[in-house]
């Protein structure tokens, strides 16, 4: 072949790559999240969490199981936890001891804390068959130091939002950017608690292509006490998510959507 013939082709191969490269990264860039929720729960609620789970399978739907104190399930709570995990759910780390991050790492120091609060939990649900990867903060305490202290431990981490603001300028979405998420309380005693305001925050979702992310405690029938979430709130937020074609997440789901945009 020609020497100038052979540069051409070489640089014709060249450019077709770079035009390819450049094409998936624009497709990629562009994708877009289909708009969901991702349901939480917190502490060790697992009869109660399991009840549930049997509620509301008709939605089709899965959540994600932060628990606390594991060393305290019973064999039938921690079967329970493995069929919910089985079914598609996950099951995520909420503390050792269930300590306010922030202050006691504060007090304590770094290493302190992992090892009271974080590498207990973790060997303790490994030696059980929970390989974790998600934490939620009890109480939500947490700081940026904390922060980076457990994106070092877990792909992803949940802390806490309050209020009833305007669905836009809450925060309890996966920005499809972060690894730390913000979920929104739905249990009775919480101040923000409507079922239409939950709704009116899973419409702006739908439009904006966003995620919700919500958190909840002991699920019941009828709230008597705190840190509890009635049946109708978690059926009226699945129901509206089977009605309008969208989608259930686990926390993990969503690091993996981070990841896999860039």
């Amino acid at each position: 072949m020609n020497l100038k013939y052979a540069f051409a082709f070489v640089a014709f191969l060249f450019l077709t790559a770079c035009s390819k490269n450049e094409n998936d990264l624009i497709a990629v860039k562009d994708q877009k999240i289909q708009a969901g929720v991702a349901i939480t729960f917190d502490d060790n609620y697992v009869d109660e969490w399991y009840d549930a789970a049997k509620v509301l399978e008709k939605y089709n739907w899965k959540a994600t199981f932060f628990v606390s104190q594991f060393n305290t399930l019973s064999s039938k709570e921690l079967n329970k936890l493995k069929i919910l995990k089985h079914r598609g759910n996950e099951i995520g780390g909420h503390g050792w001891i269930h300590v306010k991050a922030a202050p006691f790492e504060k007090n304590n120091g770094k290493a302190s804390y992992l090892e009271t609060e974080i590498f207990p939990m973790i060997n303790s649900m490994n030696q059980k068959s929970f390989e974790i990867h998600s934490f939620a903060y009890p109480y939500g305490s947490r700081d940026a130091l904390t922060d980076t202290i457990l994106l070092n431990e877990f792909n992803i981490i949940r802390g806490t939002t309050y209020g009833n603001e305007p669905p836009h300028l809450q925060r309890c979405y996966f920005d499809n950017q972060s690894r730390v998420l913000f979920g929104l309380g739905i249990d009775n005693n919480y101040a923000q608690y409507s079922i239409p305001y939950f709704l009116s925050l899973l419409e702006y979702a739908k439009a904006n292509n966003k995620v919700v992310v919500f958190y909840a405690h002991k699920p019941v029938l009828k709230s008597k006490s705190k840190y509890e979430t009635e049946y109708k709130t978690l059926i009226a937020i699945c129901k509206y998510i089977q009605d309008n074609d969208m989608k259930f997440y686990t926390v993990s789901d969503l690091y993996l959507k981070e990841r896999n945009k860039k």
